[in-house]
This record gives structure tokens, C-alpha cells and sequence, in this order.
């Protein structure tokens, strides 16, 4: 208990979250959690109930936080600039450097191929549920859970695994490789020890009977090949799913809780743009990563993305409220029964669009970003901030019209008209959830110490303009300078837009900075656009050492425009 408190205390002085902190200290900015230190282990799972889960989440833990009455916080694993380190939950991908849509593509593969190499031999089953499926391993050994796409949308679950594990992957989550895969049925051999385990938990031989049953729920070509999806085994053992709450306190690396971690709040933003509605524990999977037989560390991932993109079911009432409201959604129940169903409500307005059956009711019109809802609640979800969701936008926006398209083609639809329409609600979800969460929080970012002819200055890169929600030519800054203790406003020269939308300001520099005394500065730069928004200010913390010296050492987004203090 005392290693666990001290290293949470540690965790939280890393800490350098968008609050007003005052000073940050003269140091560098940390990029990489220390949580991958190897322990003895690996720790013993737990077993997710799927009943138990979705009625836990569903009632049991709305009605029970609802009487805590917990006042909003900040996430805690931020660094200085605002931005999340690397850790074994989250990697910094596109929210540190821009990608081409070939490496966006990829994902987590290792190529673009999708033709593994036969025959394909199945060592395990499970025929039951919605997307029944095998176990198989190709001939270069390479170990994967194939799934077939059911009977109600055929081609959607699995493209929305393929592009729903893409997305995750460059916005900086750990996925595994997953592929759409078309084949004969001769590609496949049925090892012989080959077992099924059946939902109700009775194993049994593999029989060729059995994979035919599978195979008839399939999605099946005109030429007669087979569609399926495959998921690539993730490195390490699989140990159980993980919580999006607490700590696992046989894991000493696991320090923050995880309703406290921005990279699993804003998860939000990912669920909303794609309606990944099924955003809970029974989706996820903690990973042993061995460096020897006994010692290793905990990775998490995120797997299983087949019910993003418009998921349907027999139940038409609940499907039409998918996105909207929860699967037992108490707020809802009780305001139409007080009001007797008279409110006008997203759901009543549902229906297929052009691709039809296969992308459901995803569309964009009834889109209301921080509306959002999964089918569950999320401890997560339920606490993210503004700060945080802002966050996540930011990497939102790297992903370009291109980036988007190339995704879309990975999931090999055979109607081009599903993909065009699936590309298109996906462009227009994003261009929304930028709307909403880069015009109050500054869009301003990755600030950075440069020279140039009138010396060193101060440029960011506005993602506003950068994504093109905001136009160059009617963008305004203003940018303010502080000093001393206390901070004190001096003069500072204009701030001024540059090629690749930039802004950069000249750096002042404090009197009586020096090497062996540097001065405080704190650069303020608010960008605003004529008629629109004017948003809060990002402020640039930075030590001066004189002789045209700074080091960036903080960033804030604070969500007001006072001054600093």
C-alpha cells in the first residue's frame, strides 16, 4: 500500500495537466510513462461476465455513483504540454507527426497484403453467437481469430473491425492486425484435435459439420469465395480483459486509475465518430509482455470493433436509439414518461441511407458530437473534461480526407457505393467533432523555440486551420507576454501567421534574465476568427537565460481569459 501511494504521488507531480499549475519546473517535459518496468508476475486474471458486466455498468454503478457526488478533475497522467507520454496503454502516433495513408492503412500489420499465405489450418471453434468463427493458423505460423459477418449485415462487422482498429491504432492505442479476408473453402484443413467450446461452456471435437455451419453464416461472394474477417493474435499472453475504473493492485505499474487517464477518457471522441456503442470492459484485453518466463509487464489493448459503423439487430426500437441513448437509459425513460414521449427525439428520425442495410442508421444529420452515447456507461466516458476531449480532437484532425479513404478501401466492400457512403459519414462526423471541441479550448499547439531574422520566436500550429475548419485569411492573434514574480504583463511584439498554419511571435526577453537566475515568462496567444469564435488562450510557459536563450518548459489551455497569476 505504501509503494502504491508513493508512486501515485509521483505520478501525479509528472503531472502537467491544461489547470492553472503557476510555475512549471526547469526541467524537460516527460514523454514516456515508466509503466512498462518488468515485475514479477504475470498477475491473475479475472473473468468477465458478459451479463454481469452490461447490468453493472447498465445499473449497479450509475446508482451507486450517483450518490457520491464527485466534483469534476482533471486527468492525471498529462504531461507539461498538455499532451499524453507513451505508456503501456497509449503510444503517440499521429498526435506527434503526421502520417502518409499508406502507414495509416497499414495499422497494425505488418504490410498492406491481405492474402495470407495457405492453407489455413483450424485448431479451435466457436460456432455460436451473432459472428461465429475459428481459430486458424496460416503457413508461416501466424496464429489468428477468423470471424464471419453474420446474417444480418453481411460485410460491415468485419470492415468495421478492420477500419475501427486502424482508427484506434494511429490515434495511439494498442491493437492487433486485423484483415478482411476472401477464400475458397478448400484453404481451409481442420486439425485434428481440433475442439469447439460452446457458449453454455461444453467442449467438443471439431468436426468438418461444424465448420460448415460456421461457413453458412459467412458472407458469400457471387463467385462462391467466402468473406471473412481475420484478427491477428496480439504479442504477449492474453491474461483477461481490463476496468475502465480502480487500479489492478496485482499490476504495481498500474498507479492512475483508470477513470482518471485522459488517453482512456477521451476515448469517447473515437466511439463517437465510428458509434462504437459497444465501448466495455468485454472489448478489451491486458496482455502479459515477457522479458523472461517470470518477469514482464501488463500491456493493454483495445480489440474487437465489429459492432461500429451502424450495428443492427432484431430489435428495431433499440437499434433506432443506438448513439443516442444507452441501452437502459434512466434519464431518457424517465423524461418521456414525464413528458409523454411529446419531446422530438433523434431516434425517431432513423433510417438506412444510401449503402442501405450495411452501415444501419450511422449517418451524420442526427450527429450532436458531445450527445453522444454509448449503449453502456463508461466510468471513463462519464468523467472526461473538456480539456480531455480537446485533446483527443487534436489527433482527430491529423486524419486527412486521404487518410480516411485509404482506411475505407482496407475493408474491401464489394459495393463501391457502401464505401463512397461509409468515407463520406466518416468526413463529416470528423469536420463535426472539430467544430465542436477545436473553437473553446485553443487550438493552438505543439509550441516551439525557433530562430529567425528578428531572433528566436515562438510558433504553434493552429489545427484549426491546419484541418481547414477555419480559414487563413480571417484568422486573428493576439498574443501577450508575462515576467517576473509575480507575473507582470511586458510588451511583446504582433503575432503573425505563417506558411503551413502557423503562427509565431517573438520572443521578449525579461530584464536581469540570466544563466544562473532565469527569468519566468509565460506567452499568451489567442486565435479568434471574424464572426465566429474567439477561443481561451494558449499560454507558453518558458524559462529566459538571456542571450536569446529559452527553454519551453509548460503549456496551458486554460478555459478562461484571465490573466495569469
Amino acid at each position: 500500500m505504501i509503494r502504491r501511494s508513493l508512486a501515485l504521488t509521483l505520478a501525479l507531480a509528472l503531472a502537467g495537466c491544461g489547470a492553472s499549475l503557476g510555475r512549471f519546473p526547469n526541467r524537460d517535459v516527460v514523454w514516456v510513462d515508466r509503466d512498462t518496468r518488468p515485475f514479477a508476475g504475470p498477475p491473475e486474471g479475472f473473468y468477465s461476465s458478459y451479463s454481469w458486466d452490461g447490468a453493472d455498468n447498465a445499473v449497479f454503478r450509475p446508482f451507486a455513483e450517483f450518490w457520491l457526488f464527485e466534483t469534476d478533475r482533471e486527468a492525471l497522467n498529462v504531461n507539461a504540454l498538455d499532451e499524453v507520454p507513451n505508456s503501456s496503454w497509449y503510444v503517440n502516433r499521429l498526435s506527434r507527426r503526421l502520417a502518409s495513408p499508406e502507414e495509416v492503412a497499414r495499422g497494425a500489420c505488418a504490410d498492406l497484403d491481405d492474402a495470407l499465405p495457405g492453407p489455413w489450418r483450424i485448431v479451435g471453434g466457436k460456432p455460436d453467437g451473432a459472428n461465429p468463427g475459428f481459430q486458424i493458423v496460416d503457413a508461416d505460423g501466424r496464429r489468428y481469430l477468423m470471424k464471419t459477418d453474420g446474417e444480418l449485415q453481411q460485410e460491415r462487422p468485419g470492415a468495421a473491425d478492420v477500419v475501427g482498429a486502424l482508427i484506434w491504432h494511429s490515434a495511439g492505442y494498442h491493437v492487433p492486425c486485423n484483415r478482411v479476408v476472401i477464400f475458397d473453402r478448400s484453404m481451409l484443413t481442420l486439425d485434428p484435435e481440433a475442439t469447439i467450446e460452446r457458449t453454455n461452456g461444453t467442449e467438443e471435437p471439431l468436426t468438418d459439420a461444424a465448420v460448415d455451419e460456421v461457413l453458412e453464416k459467412a458472407t458469400r461472394l457471387p463467385d462462391g469465395r467466402f468473406r471473412a474477417s481475420v484478427s491477428q493474435f496480439i504479442d504477449g499472453r492474453p491474461v483477461s480483459p481490463w476496468r475502465y475504473h480502480s487500479t489492478w493492485d496485482d499490476d504495481p505499474n498500474d498507479v492512475v486509475p483508470h477513470e482518471h487517464r485522459r488517453d482512456l477518457r477521451a476515448q469517447y471522441i473515437l466511439s463517437a465518430w465510428t458509434d462504437h456503442i459497444d465501448a466495455r470492459q468485454e472489448n478489451t484485453m491486458a496482455a502479459w509482455v515477457g522479458t523472461d518466463d517470470d518477469h514482464g509487464f501488463i500491456r493493454h489493448y483495445m480489440i474487437d470493433f465489429g459492432d461500429c459503423f451502424g450495428i443492427i439487430h432484431a430489435w428495431d426500437d433499440l437499434v433506432d436509439r443506438f448513439g443516442h441513448s444507452g441501452y437502459l437509459d434512466m434519464q431518457h425513460i424517465l423524461t418521456d414518461w414525464l413528458t409523454l414521449g411529446l419531446i422530438d427525439r433523434p431516434w425517431f428520425h432513423a433510417e438506412y441511407g444510401a449503402a442501405g442495410v450495411t452501415l444501419g442508421h450511422y449517418d451524420v444529420d442526427r450527429f450532436v458530437p458531445d450527445q453522444w452515447r454509448p449503449g453502456y456507461a463508461n466510468n471513463a466516458y462519464d468523467r472526461m473534461t473538456e480539456a480531455d476531449a480537446a485533446w483527443m480532437t487534436r489527433i482527430v484532425a491529423r486524419f486527412t480526407d486521404e487518410h480516411i479513404r485509404a482506411m475505407v478501401a482496407r475493408a474491401r466492400f464489394s459495393d463501391p457505393v457502401v464505401s463512397s457512403e461509409l468515407t463520406r459519414i466518416l468526413i463529416g462526423r470528423r469536420d463535426r467533432i472539430l467544430e465542436r471541441w477545436l473553437t473553446r479550448l485553443s487550438p493552438l499547439t505543439w509550441p516551439e523555440v525557433r530562430e529567425g531574422d528578428e531572433g528566436p520566436r515562438l510558433c504553434m500550429q493552429d489545427v484549426a486551420v491546419w484541418s481547414g475548419i477555419r480559414d487563413a485569411r480571417t484568422r486573428r492573434y493576439r498574443a501577450r507576454a508575462f515576467a517576473g514574480e509575480p507575473l507582470a504583463e511586458i510588451p511583446t511584439r504582433r503575432a503573425r501567421a505563417q506558411d503551413g498554419a502557423e503562427v509565431c511571435v517573438p520572443l521578449p526577453e525579461p530584464d536581469g534574465a540570466r544563466e544562473a537566475d532565469p527569468a519566468y515568462l509565460v506567452v499568451e496567444l489567442t486565435a479568434s476568427t471574424a464572426d465566429r469564435e474567439t477561443t481561451y488562450p494558449a499560454r507558453v510557459h518558458l524559462y529566459a537565460f538571456g542571450d536569446g536563450r529559452y527553454r519551453l518548459v509548460g503549456l496551458e489551455r486554460p478555459s478562461d481569459a484571465e490573466a495569469p497569476r
